[in-house]
């Protein structure tokens, strides 16, 4: 048995029992992020083992010490355990401790169930808050905010409704003046006077200015608050599998070069996101890395030898999509990872002052690289912004730099799947990429 297994919670986190919950939120992700397994997956069978039940001990501390009445039932517990023995009857066995979790998983599955998508969303965000890897909490968060959105009506819509409360108000008012109208001449009649009959001329308010006509925002679909899952560097030398299918036929006779048409990202968008909005996608950090937002972009950062850095999410559409990102990096590698199951990867990067790209299919903790070379679609520099898209249709990957396809090929392993996501990794002391203008489309 392993030492921790007899910890208590607190032990567990590393914190005092007074510990308010910013100091166990805060050494809740500095124990996950040194005992995720994903940190040991060229360790050895029993250190990978030995790693996931300490992370899993680390989730269950934190489950229960965040939660106001699952912490107060447990420090009742502890309390129980160490009181001394009684020569009186044993009291009563405390509560059982709420699962906080599981209720409102029970809850979101309720509100799902129901139809009230909006109400099941801000519940699965809470779920997101205090364990990003709780169940499948993240599958159901884009299962519901890609109904909200589509059941959401347009501005514009909203805008083109009838006012009929001002309606209704004009013409009451009018009514009101051709009475009025009526008795005066009625009056005037009766007494033959030289009335000109007759009503005021205007009436009602003013319409209002006409909303402006804008495009609808297209329907964003993010799927799950995002998990964030640091891994290390691989330390395996990679080995090459060259099963590309080349694109371009090489030309035998030289003679005046014409530049590649540029490919346009076509079908309809599924998904889109320009970072503005910071609930989509995670804002967090750990020993050597962060990602978060700032003005306009979405930022991660890592130093050398941490690994690859990402934050990943699941296309609606399944495994077949177009996605594209604008991508600036200095100090290492970034770009879009593709395929993502646990362990089992692909990413796409580019490094603007190789001039290059590179394809590296990580699998069972063992990474090959499948494709790295120079190409010339790649803008140089430290501040170029080079825009990576990837066409994936059932084993065919289809890969784009700047609208130029540099190559296509195709893969059984790993298998096609519908989550997908940003990366970086740190090739200098620290590597620090901007992502923007991110977009999802279905194959036409």
């Amino acid at each position: 048995m392993d030492e921790f297994e007899n910890l208590d919670h607190y032990a567990v986190l590393g914190v005092h029992r007074n510990a308010t919950a910013e100091e166990i939120k805060r050494a809740y992700r500095q124990q996950i992020a040194r005992y995720h397994p994903d940190r040991f997956a060229t360790a050895s069978p029993e250190e990978q083992a030995r790693a996931s039940r300490r992370a899993q001990r680390i989730n269950e501390a934190y489950a229960t010490l965040s939660d106001f009445a699952a912490r107060t039932a447990y420090n009742r517990t502890l309390g129980h355990a160490a009181s001394p023995p009684s020569p009186r009857p044993a009291p009563a066995a405390p509560a059982q401790a709420r699962d906080h979790l599981a209720e409102l998983y029970a809850q979101a599955q309720a509100h799902l169930e129901a139809g009230r998508h909006l109400q099941a969303a801000a519940t699965l965000r809470e779920i997101q808050r205090i364990n990003p890897f709780y169940r499948d909490s993240g599958a159901l968060l884009a299962r519901a905010e890609a109904a909200g959105h589509a059941a959401a009506p347009s501005p514009a819509s909203i805008a083109r409704q009838p006012d009929r409360g001002r309606r209704a108000l004009l013409l009451g008012g009018v009514a009101a003046l051709f009475l009025a109208g009526a008795g005066v001449a009625s009056w005037a009649l009766r007494r033959q006077s030289p009335v000109a009959l007759g009503g005021p001329t205007g009436a009602g308010p003013q319409n209002a200015a006409a909303a402006p006509t804008t495009t609808p925002a297209p329907t964003l679909v993010p799927t799950r608050a995002p998990t964030l899952i640091p891994t290390r560097a691989p330390t395996l030398v990679p080995t090459r599998a060259p099963t590309l299918v080349p694109t371009r036929a090489p030309t035998s006779t030289p003679g005046p070069t014409t530049p590649p048409a540029t490919i346009a990202e076509s079908g309809a968008v599924l998904y889109q996101d320009d970072f503005t909005q910071a609930a989509r996608w995670p804002s967090i950090q750990g020993a050597g890395w962060s990602v978060g937002f700032v003005p306009g972009a979405y930022r991660i950062t890592a130093t050398q030898g941490v690994g690859n850095i990402w934050a990943f999410s699941t296309a609606p559409a399944g495994a077949n999509f177009l996605v594209g990102v604008d991508v600036e990096v200095r100090g290492g590698r970034a770009g879009l990872l593709l395929r993502f199951n646990e362990r089992n990867f692909l990413t796409y990067t580019v490094d603007p002052l190789e001039g290059s790209y590179q394809l590296i299919r990580s699998s069972g903790g063992r990474s090959t690289v499948l494709i790295e070379e120079q190409h010339p679609a790649i803008l140089g520099g430290e501040r170029a912004r080079n825009r990576l898209a990837a066409r994936m249709e059932n084993e065919r990957i289809s890969l784009r730099v700047n609208g130029e396809e540099v190559t296509e090929l195709s893969l059984a392993d790993p298998p096609p799947g519908p989550r997908y996501g940003m990366v970086a990794v740190a090739t200098d002391a620290q590597v620090e990429a901007l992502f923007r203008n991110l977009v999802l489309r279905s194959l036409e």
